[in-house]
């Protein structure tokens, strides 16, 4: 038998989770108040971290860590290019939110370490922020958007974990926190978990075991910022599988984080001194290189416009045909809409560098199909600035490099110069149109996509490679820390096994000659977001069979595809597309319309359950005087 219920006077929403994503729909409903006359309710927000940042983006990490996106580029508010049905609230983009800290216009801010002031008092727009400074900007907009729902609302923060939810009869959700906690009731709840940890898969458990028999150390996939490296000792050799930004985080703490420094030589890059607290990291992955380098570029041509996929096409297409396949409808568009802002960017911005001008290349595409590889090349002055995508995915497909730690640094150092040079601006067209493709992909409403899992991974593996890598510093340091003979690659189709025999881990990949061997390896890349292997209860006790199921609104689908009146989720662990909780300014991101979208839904919600409630009322006092 449950405890007996908490009274529950008014109205109320509950919000499981209370990092960005919970802040952008607060921030909606702020918003959206003014029309949804909503009587008083309360806003029940349950995380055992400070609300805004939650625990991916708390305080309590190295200000080491820096986020992967310039100042200029994160915003957690609307503008004029989001196209919503609420009302446009703009507020400061990190970088506007520092500037007003420095000039007194924002005076709720409290710095408390000297760190934190110095680099508010130094960003620029093109500065990468530490995580720290971003948990900040993160937890001012959640205070900020509470102070907006004050006269509506009361907000109720409970640092805890709801390990229960269910329905009572009329709908109302039931909050289970602990056997300590009475339960709450509310008018409806929102899922916003953000990234959550993982159980073991069986693989994992077989790696544990190993290590386990054979006094071996292995770190399975988590969150960097999160992970004990203790265990890893000075010199100790680790092979690391993963080259991403979950590798870029482990590079930086056990590196710099452990007491050595980069310093700048006279000709340009690198050097690292070590403080001598180093391992020596062996790394690869299926790709075999990082992400690439994020772009710090503009623009130097023709602004960018999507022309071959877009909302418009999809919905012609959607006229046509019940479904959409991704892989035979939609990449090939995808496809041609990523070409189109490389190569526009190319002939407008940098003339000089191809034959002809930009109506050259567009004829070549206002023709059916992708352009022929031969015609765009005859456009070119240089053929390496000719743009071929499943090498930009698979770099090592075609090349199997003699010297692959050569190769590699080569790629590194020529990554760099394409994307961190203005002249080669079109990395930045690139950029744009992905982003564009990602958001259109995202209108495209779920029941009518096929983009089944595997796909689904590919897609966002791709979109990430490319338009989520690391600031290009890391990459600087990446290259120093090979100079140093602390990180050595190990190339493409990473191959790991446990050898009995040895007692160790053992690496192989397409291109080393001979396996190399190990007694600790480190999975450095984020959980897999599968609801099966969740380690919160919540998602894994739902039945679904990968990510929690959502209907267009948002609404959580059970097994037979029936959708919650009143249980909404959003975020990573779903199947919804929308991606990140903070994006670039001036993008329409779809989170913003999710968040929009999901905010006018819960006013109605509380609006009918008020109506409802009253009518109730109003029959039983006619019955009472009868």
């Amino acid at each position: 038998m449950s405890s007996p219920l908490k009274p529950q006077p008014g109205l109320s929403i509950a919000f499981i989770g209370g990092g960005p994503r919970m802040t952008g729909v607060l921030e909606r409903l702020a918003s959206n108040l003014q029309e949804f006359p909503v009587e008083r309710f309360t806003v029940h927000i349950f995380d055992p971290f400070d609300p805004g940042s939650g625990r991916i983006w708390r305080r309590e990490q190295s200000g080491l860590l820096k986020l992967n996106s310039t100042a200029a580029d994160v915003t957690m508010f609307t503008d004029s290019s989001v196209q919503i049905d609420g009302p446009i609230s703009p507020g400061p983009s990190l970088i506007d939110w520092a500037t007003a800290i420095r000039s007194g216009v924002i005076t709720d801010v409290v710095l408390k370490s000297e760190e934190l002031r110095a680099e508010v008092a130094t960003l620029l727009p093109g500065s990468f922020p530490s995580r720290r400074l971003q948990s900040e900007y993160l937890q001012w907009c959640y205070r900020r958007a509470a102070r907006r729902l004050a006269p509506w609302a009361e907000i109720k923060h409970h640092r805890r974990l709801v390990d229960q939810l269910d329905a009572i009869a009329g709908g109302r959700q039931r909050i289970h926190s602990g056997p300590q906690q009475q339960p709450i009731l509310v008018d409806a709840v929102v899922l916003a978990l953000g990234h959550t940890d993982a159980l073991p898969d069986q693989p994992t458990r077989q790696l544990l075991d190993f290590a386990s028999r054979q006094g071996a150390w292995y770190l399975p996939p988590c969150y960097t910022a999160d992970a004990d490296l203790s265990a890893v000792r000075p010199g100790q050799d680790v092979l690391v599988r993963g080259m991403g930004l979950a590798f870029i985080d482990l590079m930086v703490l056990l590196m710099e984080g452990r007491g050595g420094r980069f310093e700048e030589l006279p000709e340009g890059g690198l050097r690292y001194l070590p403080s001598g607290q180093e391992p020596r990291l062996h790394v690869g992955s299926r790709r075999g290189v990082p992400y690439h380098s994020k772009t710090r570029t503009e623009l130097q041509g023709e602004p960018y416009t999507p022309s071959y996929f877009t909302a418009a096409v999809t919905a012609e297409l959607l006229e046509r045909y019940p479904t959409l396949d991704f892989e035979t409808q939609l990449w090939p568009l995808v496809a041609k809409e990523l070409l189109h802002g490389y190569y526009r960017e190319l002939a407008t911005g940098h003339p000089e560098r191809v034959r002809g001008d930009w109506s050259d290349f567009r004829q070549l595409f206002d023709q059916p199909g992708l352009p022929a590889k031969q015609a765009l090349q005859a456009l070119l002055v240089d053929s390496q600035d000719y743009l071929d995508l499943a090498a930009l995915d698979r770099p090592f497909t075609d090349a199997q490099p003699a010297d692959l730690q050569g190769w590699l640094r080569s790629y590194l150092e020529e990554d760099l110069r394409r994307r961190t040079s203005e002249r080669h601006s079109e990395t930045f067209g690139l950029f744009l149109a992905l982003l564009n493709c990602y958001g259109t992909l995202s209108q495209i409403p779920r029941q009518r996509l096929d983009l089944q899992p595997g796909l689904r991974e590919r897609w966002h593996g791709f979109f990430s490679f490319i338009a989520s890598g690391p600031p290009p510093q890391r990459l600087r340091e990446l290259l120093a820390l090979h100079d140093a003979g602390l990180i050595t690659f190990l190339g493409a189709g990473l191959s790991i096994t446990a050898d009995e025999q040895s007692g160790n881990f053992q690496a192989s990949s397409a291109v080393l000659p001979e396996p190399i061997r190990a007694k600790a390896l480190i999975d450095a890349f984020l959980p897999r977001q599968t609801a099966a292997y969740s380690a919160n209860p919540l998602i894994s006790g739902g039945g679904f069979a990968e990510r929690v199921t959502v209907d267009s609104q948002l609404r959580i689908l059970d097994r037979d595809g029936i959708p919650a009146a009143r249980r909404f989720a959003l975020g990573a662990f779903t199947d919804s597309a929308a991606g990140g909780a903070f994006v670039r300014p001036g993008s329409n991101a779809p989170s913003f319309r999710e968040n929009d979208a999901l905010a006018r839904d819960l006013l109605r919600l509380l609006n009918d359950t008020a109506q409802i409630a009253e009518s109730e009322k109003d029959h039983e006092l006619q019955r009472l005087s009868a």
